[in-house]
């Protein structure tokens, strides 16, 4: 168990709500199959671009 409350940048509280995604990625069946990762792939953009 926390002690800290951990917060979005607007100041709503995250605890007992989770993390809402603002981006959504669904892995295509063929990816998996090729050994692509997606999900991963999207992260990375997303941390080089910040789109």
């Amino acid at each position: 168990m926390s002690g800290i409350g951990v917060y979005y940048p607007d100041r709503r509280e995250t605890q007992r709500i989770g993390i809402i995604p603002d981006i959504e990625v669904k892995p295509a069946l063929l990816s998996i199959q090729q050994g692509k990762d997606e999900v991963l792939e999207r992260a990375i953009k997303f941390v080089e671009t910040g789109k």
